[in-house]
């Protein structure tokens, strides 16, 4: 379970909130709000972690019921990369990577993970000049969210031909494996 002074920053938070756009009314509303999450107040400068994990799998649920859970957490990552570019930070981001390219991007992939939470610590490794593999501490309940946002991110630089696998896992921390 995560430490409760691991903390997720509200413009995260807003980035998800723009995946689940069109859906934030009715019973989703309601889970939100159970889980820690509540629409009728302004947002948090931060959540907890476990709040945080809550409204992934609330999410993943909500947008793609038919789906295995690990597949939905991958589906919420791409809208999220797409929502959170929609967010100030998130547009910031977006134009430092087109400008960076695959390779230059997924080196700062530390830093970019790192402004959405107190508690993500990244090792990218260079393995070839496409292919790398990176190393997350805390890949999530499922490792499919964080994967699809670094693929998704790095999409965004134009790369052609563009694969990302969660080729492992040890008990929190995850290891992904990125080639074009």
């Amino acid at each position: 379970m995560s430490n409760p002074s691991e903390i997720v920053f509200g413009h995260t938070v807003e980035g998800l909130l723009l995946a689940l756009k069109g859906r934030l009314e009715g019973p989703l509303r309601a889970k939100l709000k159970e889980a820690g999450l509540d629409l009728d107040r302004k947002l948090e400068p931060a959540y907890p972690n476990a709040t945080w994990q809550k409204l992934l799998q609330i999410g993943a649920t909500e947008l793609f019921p038919d789906v295995s859970m690990n597949e939905a957490q991958w589906l919420l990552g791409e809208r999220f990369v797409a929502g959170y570019f929609e967010t100030n930070m998130g547009r910031a981001l977006q134009t430092v990577l087109k400008l960076l390219g695959p390779a230059r991007a997924l080196e700062r992939t530390s830093r970019n993970l790192a402004s959405g939470s107190n508690f993500l610590h990244v090792d990218v490794e260079r393995l070839a000049d496409t292919d790398y593999r990176i190393k997350v501490n805390e890949g999530g309940t499922y490792p499919e969210f964080i994967g699809s946002i670094c693929h998704h991110g790095t999409l965004t630089t134009g790369v052609k031909g563009l694969t990302t696998v969660v080729e492992s896992r040890q008990g929190r921390a995850a290891i992904y494996r990125v080639r074009w």
